[in-house]
Formats: structure tokens, sequence, C-alpha cells
């Protein structure tokens, strides 16, 4: 009598407990893709990268002024003057070299700086549609886990609905933006 009713105990919890569990889907990565400021933060990418590029492309004109005017010395017979111009050869290469550097890692903080609200408001909303929905999980297929799932329970197009993005296929999901959680 102790086993019977600790098995029905036992499988009233397991059905109440599965009960429980409704799961969906998300693609975060085509949601934050469709989103408007998305778009926005990659126009100001652009204009970042395009205005550090004409920087660098100074420099390198520079570079190669100051080279062409050091062809043709004799690396053996050269005047203190020459032998300065070969240093500041040397010293625009690096400084180059640290720009180029120091240029990308700006790029890529501005990229990361900006797309945190952007990520946070995907967050928010794909929250809010599985609370109106009554999901207790969302997965998040674009991280490349989920192998299999069921097509109707995805939230993806209802996220971007309440969102106000027209329901259109993403132009390309695999970008420079992490899905939600994740890191670069």
């Amino acid at each position: 009598m102790k086993k019977q009713i600790l098995i029905l105990l036992a499988g009233f919890i397991t059905i109440t407990a599965s009960a429980q569990v409704k799961t969906a889907t998300v693609n975060s990565n085509e949601l934050v893709m469709s989103m408007p400021e998305t778009k926005a933060l990659q126009a100001k990418i652009q204009e970042k990268s395009a205005e550090l590029s004409k920087q660098l492309e100074t420099m390198y004109k520079q570079y190669e002024t100051k080279m062409a005017e050091l062809k043709g010395i004799n690396p053996q017979k050269m005047t203190a003057i020459e032998e300065a111009k070969v240093a500041e050869l040397q010293d625009l290469q690096k400084r180059i070299e640290k720009f180029e550097q120091s240029a990308q890692k700006e790029v890529q903080q501005m990229e990361q700086t900006l797309s945190v609200p952007i990520l946070e408001k995907a967050k928010k909303m794909i929250e809010v549609v599985a609370t109106e929905r009554g999901y207790s999980h969302v997965f998040d297929v674009s991280a490349g886990g989920m192998i299999v799932f069921p097509k109707g329970d995805d939230i993806t197009d209802a996220s971007k609905t309440k969102m106000g993005i027209p329901l259109t296929p993403a132009a390309n999901a695999n970008t420079a933006i992490p899905a939600i959680g994740g890191k670069k």
C-alpha cells in the first residue's frame, strides 16, 4: 500500500511538473537584426570606420612621401639629416601600426557599448511576449543549442510584431552582433 501511494505521488508530481513547463523558441539574432536600432548602430559603426580609415589613409600617404624622399640613399653613406629621416620614417611606421590597432579596438568597443541597449530591449520584449503567452522557458535557436524544436512555439514573429517591426525574413542572420546573453 505504501509503495502504491509513493508511486501515485511520484506520478502526480511528474504530471504536475510537466504541466507547468511550457516552452517556446526565439531567434534572437533575427529579432535583433530586424530592429531599426540595429540598422542605426550599423550606420554609426560604418561612419566611424570610414572616419578612421580616412585618417589612416593620410598617414599612409605621409609614409609613402617620406619613403620616396629616402629612395636612392646609400645606407653605408648616410648623412645626419638622412639618418634623421630614416628615424622619422620608422617612427611613422610604428605610429601607423599603433593607430591601426587602436582604431580597430575603438570600433569594437563602440559596437559593444551601443549594442547593449538594443540587446536589452529585445530580451525585454521576448520576456513580455513569453509572459503574455504563458511560456515558462524560451530557448534561443540562434545560439545553435537546439537541433529539434516545434515551429508552432516560435515567438520571434510575435516579438517583432510587439515591437512594431514588419514581418519580413531577415536579410542576413549572421552578423557581428551577439545573441542575447552571448559574448562576441
